[in-house]
C-alpha cells in the first residue's frame, strides 16, 4: 500500500492576499521507503489548492498535514484520506480569520473538516484526525509511520521539502 503525506511549504508574509505562490508537496512511501515526490505551486490565500492537488501523483492513502495550505488556501480531500494534526486547532481563531478576510465557500469547507476531528492516542502521543477510512486502520497507518515523533514520516518529508523549496523560491 502506498501512503502519501501532503504539506505546503514556506512563503514570505508579503505573498499573502494572492501575491505569491507556495509549494505543495506530496511524498509517497511504500512501507518505510520513500518512493516518489511530486511538487507544484499554489496561490497563497487562493482557492486553487484542490485543483493543483488533483494533478499530483499520490498513493492509496493520503495523510494531510491539515487541509489549510498556503495561508488560507485549502484542499478538499478525495477518498482514503487522513487529515492529521499534532494538536487541536483553535477553531475560534480560524473562524475569525476566515470571516474577516474571506467571503467565499472556504469558511464552510474548512470548518466542516476541522470541527469533526477525532482525538486518538498513538504510541507517540495524542493526535487529532478526520478520516474517511476505518479508524483502527487509520491509527495503524499513523503509528507505522511515526518513526521519530508523533508526525508520520510522509508528512515530515513533505514539510522539509516544502520549507526548503519555499525558501529557495522567494522572488
Amino acid at each position: 500500500m502506498l501512503v502519501s503525506g501532503i504539506d505546503d511549504g514556506y512563503f514570505p508574509i508579503k505573498y499573502k492576499k494572492k501575491k505569491g505562490k507556495a509549494p505543495l508537496v506530496i511524498s509517497t512511501y511504500s512501507e518505510n521507503e520513500l518512493v516518489d515526490v511530486d511538487i507544484d505551486w499554489i496561490t497563497v490565500d487562493g482557492d486553487d489548492a484542490t485543483a493543483v492537488y488533483t494533478t499530483l501523483r499520490k498513493g492509496d492513502i493520503k495523510i494531510f498535514d491539515n487541509i489549510i495550505v498556503g495561508g488560507f488556501n485549502y484542499i478538499i480531500p478525495d477518498k482514503n484520506y487522513i487529515i492529521f494534526l499534532g494538536r487541536t486547532p483553535n477553531i475560534s481563531d480560524i473562524k475569525n480569520a476566515l470571516v474577516k478576510y474571506f467571503d467565499d465557500s472556504r469558511k464552510k469547507i474548512i470548518l466542516e473538516y476541522l470541527s469533526n476531528l477525532i482525538r486518538i492516542s498513538t504510541r507517540k502521543g495524542v493526535v487529532y484526525i478526520n478520516t474517511d477510512i476505518n479508524l483502527s486502520l487509520a491509527k495503524r497507518i499513523i503509528e507505522q509511520y511515526q518513526v521519530f515523533s508523533k508526525y508520520p514520516e510522509p508528512i515530515k518529508t513533505s514539510h522539509i521539502i516544502g520549507k526548503a523549496l519555499g525558501q529557495l523560491h522567494v522572488i
